[in-house]
């Protein structure tokens, strides 16, 4: 088997269709399919499952796919080691991160490294839904909480601190809360549900710890859809201080139980494990690490 067999499989892959592979590839449809029947033969398993309407990947289809683009990234790496200046950052990287983080957070960063770095593309997914990132191909996803998947390598970077806020409207037409006791019904939060799992807030004052399950009446999968909720009286909530703070500035939240305190959350690049990533991710990681340290 050569790099070209292997280059040709994974454009299929990626393109989705023989025939938008062999578009890209400059050559026939029937070309391309015999090629990859060739590779399956000499591998002596099936690589895809073919059907009218669609490719689908077999198991060992997958594990090749994800070798040969290890082994091309590294053939690149290695051409441009050789051929080329190591000034010369280039390419695509696909980055996906939750929606407040790209939005409040991280997109002038993102910008700033375009401008410094113009040889290189960045397809952005701002979501909040759990990501796979080898079924779809993101090389760097900004994951906040604990990194779970022993596959990834995670490089932490900030802490993220959450507080409980209220609305005046809200605290003035409900009981006192001057300890984490007093967070029962008919007290209620707006619950946001996102890639952040907390089931229970655990609040902690000097050797003492509370344990609070707050029922919901509004559960919103985006930490903005709550925020909006909690200004306008509808409940309770934990969230990030940082998206807080001007609400609390000008009147309009307020931080219940300010002695208590809540556990911090880890926010960190992850990646799949790889023997050579490419250097524009190690660069991109780098730089966006050095300028949210000097915010």
């Amino acid at each position: 088997m050569d790099l070209n067999s292997a280059a040709m499989f994974a454009q299929v892959v990626e393109c989705g269709s023989f025939t938008q592979a062999a578009e890209a590839l400059d050559m026939t449809k029937s070309t391309v399919s015999r090629k990859v029947a060739d590779l399956e033969k000499h591998l002596g398993v099936r690589l895809i499952t073919r059907s009218t309407r669609q490719l689908t990947l077999t198991q060992e289809g997958e594990r090749f796919y994800q070798s040969c683009i290890q082994m091309l990234e590294i053939m690149s790496q290695a051409e441009l080691e050789v051929t080329a200046s190591q000034d010369l950052i280039r390419g695509r990287l696909n980055i996906a991160m939750p929606v407040e983080l790209g939005q409040k957070v991280m997109g002038k960063y993102i910008n700033a490294f375009l401008k410094e770095y113009p040889n290189v593309t960045i397809h952005l997914e701002l979501t909040n839904r759990d990501v796979d990132l080898i079924a779809e191909g993101i090389d760097l996803y900004a994951q906040v909480g604990a990194v779970s998947d022993s596959s990834m390598v995670a490089r932490p970077f900030h802490l993220s601190h959450r507080i409980i806020v209220a609305s005046p409207e809200y605290l003035a037409q409900h009981d006192t809360i001057e300890h984490p006791s007093d967070l029962v019904s008919p007290h209620h939060q707006v619950k946001v549900s996102n890639v952040v799992k907390l089931p229970y807030w655990e609040l902690t004052q000097d050797e003492q710890q509370e344990i609070v399950n707050l029922p919901y009446r509004l559960r919103v999968n985006t930490i903005t859809s709550a925020l909006l909720a909690v200004v306008d009286g509808l409940g309770v909530a934990m969230l990030p201080e940082f998206i807080c703070r001007p609400h609390l500035e000008e009147g309009r939240l307020v931080q219940i139980l300010p002695d208590w305190q809540l556990p911090a959350v880890p926010v960190s690049f992850v990646y799949p494990q790889r023997q050579l990533i490419p250097k524009r991710l190690r660069v991109f990681i780098d730089f966006m690490i050095d300028n949210f340290k000097q915010r």
